[in-house]
């Protein structure tokens, strides 16, 4: 039996997955008596070279030639943002057509809205590819749920930024260097904003707490720091005490409310995250029985993330997916924390003594595990027991006695005793 498929968009994704339903479509058929075909591709520019043999007869620029095909079962949307995607959805929706999207924007605004709608008309809303390419997170979380609750999600999702500083960090590139080598393997965008203030990771993010948690959180009720807000010096200290930064986004749910950040971190060189490299991305769930997964894989390119939508469509085949409906409490998120260690970089101002700064911090319970002043700016990793880091560095800056120019968490696995209490000043000059 056929099953024809419109296929929205036919960039770096939407070629991908042609590629693969076209290859192993003889091999789909035996696995779920259904032989898939692209019937249709939605482009802006038919004209344009592609090396494909046999597709410029099924290019289009006229959605409605797939949205109101009645032979067209299913639409998969590669066309990424917000307009006219969102449109396409709805219409393909309402049509009874079901609906498999890379599309992580989308999926963060609206997904509520298009997951009732599915329902309503009795199709499915498939998006796996929206989060961490060829990593079946979603899947995974779907099946976790029926057993067990997740409270916590996590990880490396942006492969794009984790490549730049995998370039930065182990090759000594300079930030536009690596910004050019990921634009030139098409990991990055001519403008790369979407990537480096981590507005993708928020999207991914957003969908991950709302499929891991039940809950619907706005995109803006998230803080969000890209890479841009690291320098060099940053690098120089994590490297110089075995730390790695990376790019990261984490949720975790406690007593009905989710603490949620997009933010670069300082993880320990020996720690497994630490070895996640290039567009690599890995993924961390945690719940009640099972403790935790880490789930690493390809997080962006042509075919990991092709792989992930047409493993969407194989769902569909198989009417896999659950059906179930869909309820979910709306909340904000906070910007709590997941650790209580944090790496700061600060200068002290003018004739204040150094002394005087860090009394402040050991009135408030922190202690050091790390620490190094060149006579201009002080810098280091420290535990702060029993305080609230956002009052702690209020009260530090209402002070005026130093200007804060770097603050990240830290993802320790050290021992408690490994942090000690300062009661010296480490003095080197760099």
């Amino acid at each position: 039996m056929e099953f024809k498929i419109g296929l929205l968009g036919f960039g770096t994704v939407g070629s991908g997955v042609y590629k693969i339903v076209t290859s192993r479509k003889q091999h789909i058929k035996q696995k779920t008596g259904f032989y898939p075909e692209i019937k249709k591709i939605l482009v802006k520019h038919p004209d344009k070279p592609r090396n494909v043999n046999g597709i410029d007869e099924i290019l289009t620029t006229d959605a409605n030639e797939i949205l109101c095909d009645s032979e067209i079962s299913a639409i998969i949307e590669v066309m990424g943002g917000i307009d006219p995607a969102y449109d396409y959805v709805k219409k393909a929706l309402i049509s009874k057509k079901h609906v498999i999207t890379a599309n992580k924007e989308l999926i963060a605004k609206y997904g509520d809205e298009l997951r009732k709608m599915a329902e309503e008309n009795g199709v499915f809303l498939k998006f796996e590819a929206s989060v961490a390419g060829a990593i079946p997170v979603i899947h995974q979380i779907e099946r976790l749920k029926i057993t067990d609750e997740i409270n916590f999600v996590g990880g490396i999702i942006n492969g794009t930024t984790n490549y730049i500083l995998t370039q930065i960090i182990e090759k000594g590139m300079k930030y536009d260097e690596a910004l050019a080598a990921a634009q030139k393997l098409g990991y990055a965008e001519s403008n790369p904003d979407y990537d480096i203030k981590g507005f993708d990771a928020l999207y991914k993010l957003v969908i991950l707490i709302k499929k891991a948690f039940d809950v619907d959180v706005s995109v803006n009720s998230i803080m969000r720091y890209g890479i841009n807000e690291i320098k060099y010096d940053d690098i120089y200290y994590a490297g110089k005490w075995e730390y790695k930064i990376k790019p990261f986004a984490w949720a975790k749910y406690e007593k009905g409310n989710v603490y949620a950040s997009v933010e670069p971190i300082l993880i320990e060189a020996n720690n497994i995250l630490a070895s996640v490299g290039d567009v690599n991305n890995a993924v961390i769930l945690r719940g009640d029985h099972f403790k935790e997964f880490i789930f690493i894989g390809k997080g962006a390119g042509q075919m990991p993330t092709g792989d992930s939508v047409v493993a969407d469509l194989i769902d569909i085949l198989l009417n896999y997916g659950i059906k179930a409906n869909h309820t979910a409490k709306h909340i904000s998120a906070f910007n709590g924390s997941f650790t209580d260690v944090f790496y700061i970089r600060f200068k002290p101002s003018y004739k204040c003594n150094i002394k005087n700064i860090l009394k402040i911090f050991t009135d408030n319970g922190a202690s050091f595990n790390e620490s190094v002043y060149d006579g201009s700016t002080y810098a280091a990793v420290f535990k702060l027991f029993d305080n609230d880091i956002n009052r702690f560095i209020e009260s530090l800056e209402n002070k005026k006695m130093c200007t804060i120019e770097s603050l990240f968490k830290v993802l320790y696995n050290g021992n408690e005793e490994d942090i000690r209490y300062v009661d010296t000043i480490e003095s080197e000059v760099i």
